[in-house]
């Protein structure tokens, strides 16, 4: 196996309807460049991930037909609406992601430090977990990094809360590798997201202020 075969796969999730942006959520203007297309960005100059495999809407691949390349891969979720999971499972099925480590990697959150993604990769080998996850002053950050032994647990469980049953399963064996950078917690989700996506110091405000609430939440 060489080098970029030992590295994670990607799976970077671009299937979502992105309703409440009101518009195509991955081909919206972000600082002169698509949405898809800065996500992707991360991951390409992140030394330490190799194939990106970008799941999208069924019958999308020829709109997202001018990222391909040779180490990123384009694959169809036929039902996006059953959520997140189901983009997980369309690219674990590539051949792609067989018997690779992988990061879920969600599309919206386009600001991801590729130095961070290699930090987290460095962390999941020298602690040799299952799981490793970015935290952002305890508030839970992408992308999250799954040994490759994990892959079937994503086709039995996670039809009622995703991810999080996996999470729930192997968190004794899950690292949360604490990060400074508040872009791990930062998704577009909405036209005010889009609004101060390109100011670094509103969207981290944004960030602090879920961090507050899930603060207020845990002393109820």
């Amino acid at each position: 196996m060489s080098v970029l075969q030992r590295n994670p796969v990607v799976l970077l999730l671009a299937a979502g309807e992105g309703s409440r942006l009101g518009e195509d959520k991955m081909f919206v203007d972000v600082g002169g460049r698509q949405l898809i297309e800065r996500s992707l960005r991360t991951y390409r100059k992140a030394e330490r991930a190799s194939d990106v495999i970008i799941v999208v809407p069924g019958g999308a691949a020829d709109r997202f037909a001018h990222l391909r390349s040779p180490h990123r891969h384009i694959v169809e979720n036929p039902d996006p609406s059953r959520g997140m999971i189901s983009s997980i499972r369309a690219g674990l099925e590539s051949g792609w992601a067989a018997e690779r480590d992988f990061l879920v990697a969600p599309a919206d959150v386009p600001f991801v430090d590729p130095a961070l993604v290699d930090q987290l990769v460095t962390t999941f080998t020298v602690r040799d977990c299952r799981i490793a996850l970015p935290s952002y002053r305890g508030l839970g950050g992408h992308p999250g990094l799954y040994h490759h032994s994990l892959s079937q647990d994503f086709f039995l469980s996670g039809d009622t809360s995703g991810a999080r049953e996996i999470l729930l399963r192997y968190q004794q064996e899950t690292v949360r590798m604490n990060v400074h950078d508040p872009d791990v917690c930062f998704d577009i989700d909405t036209p005010e997201d889009l609004e101060i996506a390109m100011d670094a110091g509103a969207r981290w405000a944004r960030v602090e202020q879920k961090v507050e609430a899930k603060q207020q939440l845990r002393l109820r």
